[in-house]
């Protein structure tokens, strides 16, 4: 005799938790920049001094990518990326590097990445198409399935190409950006001093200002000039690309 009795609903799959965007923001950035900026003095109740200014402020936005991992289980390139710059200029900091070092520091990050853009693209595996085109914002399949339908590979190819080379050339000039500001900060301080550690503060928080601005809007840039190429060589409106829309 057969059972009426329907099977019981597979739970459904939890939603993901979605990133304290003002944590990120706080622990990455407001931080570090005030502790290098204030607490980097040896006199007030605040200071401990350059080293120590130094060493906090590595260790808050190291302690936010643990607190985000263990809360999400997925890495945040943006945040990743912020993480390594407070890294870089606080971990050189703390080896007291003249002003011309430090801005040959500042700028060899960017170019690096920049230079990851172009070898992956022609790797075959494109940084950019990783990132922009994203499984949990595109249906990709849906995508794909256009493009070889259209027979638009070549011309989708090409596309990735000028997304590839719009977020290089955005590091590129976060390079230029990155050594010109650190030398106006830094030029005159002395390694190791509370002044050089609080340049450093005011050089890291102008820099996302002055560098992170302009990066953002070739980003979005880049976002939205792929958007149109694929609406227009696979046929699909905007709603159909998009997730959630």
């Amino acid at each position: 005799m057969t059972d009426p009795t329907p099977p019981p609903a597979a739970p459904a799959t939890p939603k993901p938790k979605q990133e304290n965007a003002l944590l990120n923001l706080l622990l990455n950035v407001l931080l570090p920049v005030t502790i290098l900026s204030y607490c980097g003095k040896k006199t007030g109740w605040y200071a401990v001094g350059p080293k120590w200014a130094l060493i906090i402020a590595i260790a808050l936005p190291i302690g936010y990518q643990i607190y985000d991992w263990f809360q999400r289980r997925k890495l945040n390139a943006f945040s990743i990326i912020g993480m390594i710059s407070v890294l870089f200029t606080g971990g050189l900091g703390l080896l007291e590097l003249s002003a011309q070092a430090f801005a040959l520091k500042e700028a060899a990050m960017p170019l690096a990445l920049a230079a990851i853009f172009l070898w992956t693209h022609r790797s075959g595996k494109p940084l950019a198409k990783t990132m922009l085109l994203n499984p949990d914002m595109m249906d990709i399949a849906k995508i794909q399935r256009s493009i070889t339908e259209n027979q638009q590979q070549p011309a989708f190819d090409r596309l990735m190409w000028q997304t590839t080379l719009t977020l290089a050339g955005s590091f590129i000039l976060s390079a230029f950006l990155n050594y010109g500001l650190a030398l106006y900060f830094l030029s005159g301080k002395t390694p190791g001093s509370e002044e050089y550690t609080a340049a450093i503060g005011k050089q890291t928080g102008w820099g996302f200002v002055v560098i992170g601005l302009p990066m953002m809007a070739f980003l979005i840039m880049a976002f939205m000039r792929l958007i149109k190429g694929l609406q227009r060589m696979t046929g699909l409106t905007q709603d159909d690309i998009l997730l959630g829309r």
